[in-house]
């Protein structure tokens, strides 16, 4: 019984740890659009994808930011498309059709990085 509990324990342990370290998302699509509504980049390379993505999804929550959007972004999976709406002081919120509310702003760690990749100028 006691060997029991303990495998429990590990197997709980090792489940926690392995929730920690999950990749982003594999993006199919990407695009870029800047403050006057051109298309800046897009691609569908894979080796491109993985690193927008990997640099997209370094961020973290930052509600209390004075942010002004002025960028969209639009990111393709295989299970659906995103828009999301970025400054550029490196600040994104994700866009929303219809009535529900998206409110959550986050702050990406290296947005001049993705912006120099994608064509965007950051300020």
């Amino acid at each position: 019984m006691k060997n029991r509990h303990a495998q429990l324990i590990l197997l709980g342990f090792i489940l926690v740890l392995a929730s920690c370290g999950q990749s982003p998302p594999k993006l199919t699509h990407f695009a870029a659009i800047n403050e006057r509504f051109e298309t800046v980049f897009k691609t569908q390379d894979s080796k491109q994808l993985k690193t927008i993505s990997q640099l997209f999804h370094d961020r973290h929550e930052a509600n209390n930011a004075a942010a002004e959007f002025e960028y969209l972004l639009d990111l393709t999976t295989r299970d659906g498309a995103e828009r999301w709406r970025c400054s550029p002081n490196g600040y994104c919120q994700r866009r929303t059709a219809g009535t529900e509310m998206q409110v959550t702003i986050y702050r990406l760690e290296r947005y001049r990085e993705l912006y120099d990749l994608i064509n965007l100028t950051a300020h």
